[in-house]
């Protein structure tokens, strides 16, 4: 049974999304797709964002970041997984769209997690994340 009060949304990561929705026992779509009902609906997102190889979000990220700023986030638990594109060298895109977020009102959960650097562990990252969500 799947927990539609908790969203993971991805762009082209759609392996990754459906494993931690499954996971979670959650819905997940796509931010080509979303939409500012499914957020509003949402009690909890998952992020697979998409950062640009020199730092930026990718544009399907930038359209979703401004529904973000368009609807309030107040009590919405989120977490995040950077999927692309991005590194510790320019995480200081990551911390500018985490602190946005948080600015609407969203209470970021758990660490970041990197997809793909060295050490990353899907399952754990989960595991930690999954009781505030």
């Amino acid at each position: 049974m799947k927990h539609e009060s908790i969203v993971v949304v991805y762009d082209s990561c759609q392996a990754v999304a459906e494993e931690i929705a499954d996971k979670l026992g959650a819905e997940t779509v796509s931010v080509q797709s979303l939409n500012i009902r499914q957020i509003e609906n949402s009690q909890s997102l998952v992020l697979a964002v998409e950062f640009q190889a020199d730092g930026p979000l990718s544009p399907h990220w930038q359209y979703a970041c401004q529904m973000f700023r368009e609807t309030s986030l107040r009590g919405k638990n989120v977490a995040m997984m950077v999927a692309l594109g991005n590194s510790y060298d320019n995480g200081i895109y990551v911390e500018a769209f985490n602190r946005e977020l948080r600015q609407n009102g969203a209470h970021i959960v758990g660490d970041r997690i990197y997809a793909g650097m060295s050490g990353w562990n899907l399952d754990n990252w989960v595991c930690a994340v999954s009781p505030n969500l």
